[in-house]
């Protein structure tokens, strides 16, 4: 007996665990600029239009969860235990999220925004986003099920969206053309990669040992170790790629200024110019990588490779999670 069928059974859910805590996360990041007054005119409305990309990573996630009632028409039934049932609360949570990004991005089109109506609008988004991701961690804390009942299990999604979030953030300011701290958020993403290794050992430990009547979380999931390896070496491979794409962008922008310093002092109009217009095209991606793609467009792909990369690896960790799915008593 393993548990694949049951992890298979839930597939959609697993999606839902992978993409939307990421996705969400990745939201407010972006949303930061914008809400500290940081960006402003057109770089705050690059940055407002590209937040479709976390919104529609989360969507998927959410429309993916929703497969999980069955019955669509009982949908709006769900929202009756707000507050009360945990997973109706992590859909409300989930709700409040869009709906609010939703409107808020409509409103990024608008020929003259209210910035104070914007920040306030991202306030409540980030705040909506962070009851969500906590609501998701803790929908699945069940006693029942001894298995997902551990205090280390919400801790996991919890940084899972750490690993993943930042990532997909930095496809997103690439994307908008706003030059963010590669030692931020990758340094965030490492730091939350480094803590959920740690976690899945101390959890691999744990589960080990435990038994129903039926079965043992060994016989359900044999492979516990390679598992958690493949999601080490995943996520690892997609910082250090995300990592390295960034490196890649700064030093192509610092080589164009280095040209520019360089530049003979004859015929001063000329040197002038042309300079500003190569760092123009540069900055535009109009440069060519060594694969003959645009410049800034070769780092987008190297970006959301490591991005997809890091998802692949959480998505592993999720599928377990459901494989190992042991109630107390006689049932599996």
């Amino acid at each position: 007996m393993t548990g694949f069928s049951f992890a298979f059974d839930e597939i959609t859910l697993v999606l839902f665990t992978t993409l939307a805590p990421s996705g969400a996360v990745a939201y407010l990041l972006m949303s930061l600029p914008v809400m500290l007054g940081r960006a402003t005119g057109d770089a705050a409305r690059r940055l407002n239009q590209l937040t479709c990309l976390p919104l529609v990573i989360a969507m998927v996630g959410l429309v993916a969860s929703a497969t999980h009632l069955g019955n669509p028409s009982n949908a709006l039934y769900v929202f009756t235990g707000v507050g009360r049932s945990p997973l109706s609360t992590e859909v409300g949570c989930a709700v409040a999220f869009l709906a609010l990004a939703g409107i808020y991005w409509l409103y990024s089109f608008a020929e003259h925004p209210r910035r104070g109506l914007q920040r306030g609008l991202l306030a409540a988004i980030d705040v909506a986003i962070v009851a969500f991701v906590v609501a998701v961690a803790f929908a699945y804390h069940v006693d029942t099920i001894i298995t997902w009942s551990l205090p280390l299990v919400p801790a996991s999604l919890v940084l899972n969206s750490l690993v993943g979030g930042p990532l997909i953030a930095l496809v997103g300011f690439a994307l908008a053309r706003w030059p963010v701290s590669r030692a931020a958020l990758c340094g965030l993403a490492a730091a939350a990669f480094v803590a959920n290794t740690v976690v899945y050992v101390v959890l691999g430990a744990w589960l080990h040992p435990l038994a129903n009547e039926l079965a043992t979380v060994g016989q359900l999931v044999p492979a516990y170790p390679a598992f958690a390896a493949t999601f080490v070496l995943l996520s690892a491979c997609g910082i250090a790629l995300s990592w390295r794409a960034a490196d890649g962008a700064q030093g192509r922008k610092a080589a164009s200024s280095g040209r520019a310093m360089s530049a003979p002092a004859a015929e001063p109009l000329a040197v002038a110019d042309a300079p500003a217009e190569q760092g123009a095209a540069a900055e535009q991606g109009d440069a060519p990588a060594a694969n003959g793609l645009p410049g800034d467009l070769h780092y987008v792909v190297v970006r959301a490779i490591g991005a997809l990369l890091a998802l692949a690896g959480i998505f592993v960790m999720r599928f377990v999670f459901y494989m190992t799915h042991l109630t107390v008593g006689l049932g599996v």
